[in-house]
């Protein structure tokens, strides 16, 4: 028998009209690599909850190793075999202490003290907590947090671990050495159902579930998946390096990496050449328009900064043992109708610093402004300049509070003054902006939303105030790939009306969307500039990040002696430097491989 058999599932909550689950068959064995994809509100967080008991399906149609999550006397061995790292790091933080929450679900196992340090000493160390051991979990960054909900799955050492977005929210070295782990763990017999909504993670697995509508739509291999021509409908995307390859007319290999990718473009570039465009005039080398546009974009223009911060520094908890430097000796201007984004590994202080830009939080010395305003004045009306320049927080189910969607998006209006008509076109035009259909989801309970709903909730609120200055935190984490397309798309439309956009992003994909990129590394601005530059010539390995992947192949193609791919950093201006360019040395190694 599978490790996981999953029979005829169909499951409801009490408030759905309709069964978010219809029909489930799924078997995993032991050892096995299965991402499940699909898009927001399709059923993947409630089948994991299913799994492992936390919601109670139809008896004798989930069983784990034996054992059925819906009988009361069988989930404890059920999650002694399972263990789920949930979407929400904090919903499963219990302890005080750091190292006492990864040996929460030990103790309650009875494991031996010595096993347990050792199980404990592990998990901190692969996940890159063992110098906050000692910490209050309440005091972690997001990412930090969710990085110790993983240690705490991976101490009790289960036959299988569900991921249930589990990279979402951290850096892209973590992300890498987390899901290098995945792999090892798969390969030493531990089952791994990866939940995500990154097409590149999931090409990992060995198999791909996906669920549309409660209902499973594909289950095989990456291959067969990324062939369908309806992954739009199902609310994904082919992995960006089989976009690129089947652009260039070369073969689509699922998880390929950039190093393997860049030498196949580069040894058949004679034949890519011949089948491309006759070639770019030098003056329109994507170069030449990535530093036309920045210099245009007038983000240093001090005499009209939207945000100014000077030599600004953030202690948490100053004066206590637990005090802890988030930010030192800032300086940045923001100008007015330029966009920002806001980059750096895990804890590197750079939601502190969109608090500070959105006049929640004042610096412990030096200055900050917003809109002209001194937010450490007394005189200045935070309430007022907060409207005009609202926060949309990395968890927004954090600060939701409203029983039904439409209010909740009507909440900043109201307070604004509007009523009547005014009112709901406001609401109206919050909601379509993200994706949630005004009739369809104005009288939806909050709480019924899924996870990636909820965040575009939470974008609708701050877009239904209609703000000068937009201050995101993490906007397109959770969200699938067309709903996060859509949503990144809405929020710099409205910059075109001359708002002010600043957001972080663990995504350098997402990142090369702005004008200008500020990357953050330990509580420091380490660099400033064009994504040009930020991902070409002033890119430094120590900031502990990694490049977007077109960027990464830009750079092997460089490496290969084309100059004219310095600075690419998006697909489009890639593939028309690969119809432009000369061709390479015929001895060029090539070699094939994965991101494995």
């Amino acid at each position: 028998m599978a490790l996981i058999e999953v029979r005829s599932l169909t499951f409801s909550y009490p408030t759905s009209a309709a069964p978010v689950l219809s029909g489930i068959d799924l078997s995993i064995e032991a050892g096995e690599y299965v991402a499940v994809v699909g898009a927001n509100g399709s059923g993947k967080s409630t089948l994991a909850r299913c799994l492992n008991g936390l919601l109670k399906p139809p008896v004798g149609s989930v069983n784990i190793g034996g054992f059925d999550p819906a009988l009361p006397n069988q989930v404890f061995d059920v999650r002694k075999q399972l263990s789920l790292v949930f979407q929400s790091p904090p919903d499963q933080i219990v302890a005080s202490v750091v190292e006492e929450d990864v040996a929460f679900g030990l103790e309650n196992l009875g494991i031996p003290k010595p096993e347990m340090d050792r199980r404990v000493d592990r998990a901190l160390t692969v996940t890159g907590l063992l110098s906050e051991r000692r910490r209050p979990p309440r005091f972690l960054s997001a990412g930090q947090q969710q990085r110790l909900a993983l240690a705490g799955a991976l101490a009790m050492e289960p036959g299988c671990i569900v991921f249930d977005e589990a990279t979402a929210m951290i850096d892209p070295a973590g992300r890498v050495a987390i899901l290098d782990l995945m792999d090892e763990l798969a390969g030493s017999g531990t089952s791994i159902v990866h939940i995500t909504h990154d097409m590149a993670e999931a090409a990992r697995a060995s198999r791909i579930v996906v669920l549309a509508a409660g209902k499973i739509a594909h289950d095989g291999s990456a291959v067969s998946l990324f062939s369908r021509h309806d992954l739009i409908s199902l609310g994904l995307e082919a992995p960006e390096s089989m976009v690129i390859a089947r652009a260039l007319g070369l073969p689509a290999v699922p998880g390929e990496s950039a190093r393997s990718l860049g030498l196949r473009i580069a040894a058949g570039l004679p034949g890519i050449r011949a089948r491309g465009d006759a070639g770019l005039p030098e003056s329109d080398t994507p170069v030449a328009k990535a530093t036309r546009a920045v210099s245009s974009a007038g983000a240093d223009d001090t005499a009209s900064a939207a945000y100014r911060v000077q030599e600004a520094a953030f202690t948490y908890l100053a004066g206590t043992a637990n005090e802890r430097s988030a930010l030192t000796d800032i300086n940045l201007v923001v100008g007015r109708g330029t966009t920002l984004a806001v980059i750096g590994a895990t804890g590197s202080g750079k939601s502190t610093l969109l608090q500070i830009l959105a006049a929640l939080a004042a610096p412990a010395a030096g200055h900050s402004s917003t809109f002209g305003f001194d937010i450490s004045d007394a005189k200045t009306d935070l309430r007022t300049l907060r409207m005009r320049s609202p926060l949309a927080v990395q968890r927004p189910e954090t600060a939701i509070f409203e029983l039904y969607t439409g209010d909740e998006v009507a909440f900043g209006p109201r307070n604004q003054g509007l009523t009547g008509e005014a009112l709901v076109k406001r609401v109206r035009t919050g909601m379509e902006l993200v994706g949630l259909p005004f009739k369809d989801f104005r009288d939806i309970r909050c709480r019924a939303l899924s996870g990636g709903q909820k965040r575009r909730l939470a974008l609708a609120s701050i877009l239904s105030m209609d703000p000068d200055g937009l201050v995101l935190d993490e906007p397109d984490s959770a969200l699938d790939p067309v709903s996060r397309e859509s949503v990144m798309e809405a929020i710099f439309d409205t910059t075109r009306n001359g708002k002010t956009l600043v957001y972080s992003t663990h995504s350098m994909e997402e990142a090369v969307r702005a004008d200008k990129i500020c990357v953050m590394v330990r509580g420091r601005l380490a660099a400033l500039g064009s994504p040009a530059d930020i991902f070409g010539a002033d890119w430094d390995e120590e900031w502990g990040l990694g490049r977007p992947f077109t960027a990464e192949v830009a750079y092997e193609l460089h490496k290969a002696g084309l100059d004219r791919f310095t600075g690419i950093v998006n697909a489009t201006d890639l593939l028309r430097a690969v119809r432009a360019a000369p061709s390479v040395a015929s001895d060029i190694a090539v070699t094939g491989g994965t991101t494995r």
